[in-house]
C-alpha cells in the first residue's frame, strides 16, 4: 500500500519541466476525440476529390485546348499538370487555412476557461506548456492534413500515368507544402500568446493567407521575404518549370526564419502572461 502512494521520479530538464505529461495530455486531445479520423477523411476526400476531377473527368481534358496539350506532352501529361496546380496551389491554400482553424484556440481556449492558470500552478513551466501544445499539432496535422492527402494524390497520378511519378521533385513541393503550413500553425500560437481573443488570430492569420498575394502584387519586395508564393513555387517544382530567379531559396529561408521567431516570441510573451 505503501509504495503506491510513492511519487514516481520524472527526470527532465528544467525549463521544460512537465513537457512529458502535457505532450500525452495534448495528443489525448487528438486520438481521445473525433478530432482525428475526421480530418484523417475530410483531407484526403476533398483534395483527392478535386485532383481526381481534373484529371479522370474527360470533359475536363475536353475543354483543353490543342496547343496546352501539345505544349504538356500529350493529354495524360496536361491533365496531370492540372492535378498538380489544383494539389499543390489550391490545396496549399486550404490546408493554411485548416492548420489556422484547428491552431486559433490552442492557447486562447484554456486562457479563457482558466484551465491554463490551473495547469501552471502544478509543476510544469509556460515553455513546456507552449512547446507541447505546438509539437503535438504540428504532428498531426503534418500527418492528417499533408501526408496522408500527399500518398492519395501520388496514386492518383500513378493511376492517370500508368507509371510511378517522379518523388523527388513532389517530394519536394510536399516539403514546401509543410513550411508553409509550419509558418501560419506558429502564427496563429504566437498570436494567442499575445492576446486572449480569437478574433485577432483568425484575422490576421486570414489576412496574411487570403490577401498576401495582393499585397505582393503591389509590393514585389515582401513576396521574397513571406510564404505568398511558396504555393506557386510547389507547384512549378512538382512540375518540372523553371522558378523565376531569386524566387526560390529566398522566400523558403525567410519563412522558415519566421517559423522560429514566432516560437521564440511565443516562448517570451506566455512568459510574461499573468491570469
Amino acid at each position: 500500500m505503501a509504495a503506491n502512494l510513492e511519487f514516481q521520479r520524472v527526470n527532465e530538464w528544467s525549463w521544460l519541466r512537465g513537457f512529458a505529461n502535457l505532450f500525452r495530455k495534448e495528443n489525448r486531445a487528438w486520438w481521445g476525440t473525433r478530432r482525428w479520423w475526421i480530418n484523417a477523411l475530410i483531407w484526403p476526400l476533398m483534395l483527392g476529390g478535386l485532383v481526381a476531377n481534373m484529371m479522370f473527368v474527360p470533359t475536363i481534358a475536353n475543354l483543353a485546348s490543342a496547343e496546352d496539350v501539345a505544349s504538356a506532352g500529350g493529354i495524360t501529361a496536361y491533365v496531370i499538370m492540372l492535378g498538380i496546380s489544383v494539389f499543390f496551389e489550391f490545396g496549399i491554400q486550404a490546408i493554411g487555412i485548416g492548420a489556422v482553424i484547428l491552431c486559433q484556440d490552442l492557447l486562447v481556449d484554456e486562457r479563457q476557461s482558466g484551465v491554463a492558470e490551473w495547469l501552471l500552478t502544478k509543476p510544469v513551466t509556460r515553455r513546456a506548456y507552449v512547446l507541447a501544445k505546438l509539437l503535438t499539432n504540428v504532428v498531426f496535422i503534418f500527418l492528417f492534413l499533408i501526408v496522408v492527402p500527399s500518398i492519395v494524390i501520388y496514386g492518383l497520378f500513378y493511376l492517370r500515368a500508368g507509371e510511378a511519378y517522379s518523388w523527388q521533385p513532389f517530394l519536394s513541393g510536399v516539403g514546401i507544402m509543410a513550411l508553409h503550413t509550419l509558418f501560419y500553425i506558429t502564427l496563429a500560437v504566437m498570436l494567442g500568446a499575445f492576446t486572449n481573443s480569437r478574433l485577432p488570430v483568425l484575422g490576421i492569420t486570414l489576412g496574411s493567407l487570403l490577401g498576401g498575394g495582393i499585397i505582393g502584387s503591389f509590393v514585389k519586395p515582401a513576396l521574397y521575404v513571406t510564404p505568398w508564393m511558396l504555393s506557386k513555387m510547389a507547384s512549378l517544382v512538382v512540375s518540372g518549370q523553371p522558378v523565376p530567379d531569386g524566387l526560390f531559396w529566398s522566400p523558403i529561408v525567410a519563412t522558415a526564419l519566421w517559423c522560429v521567431v514566432f516560437v521564440i516570441l511565443a516562448f517570451v510573451k506566455f512568459e510574461k502572461v499573468e491570469f
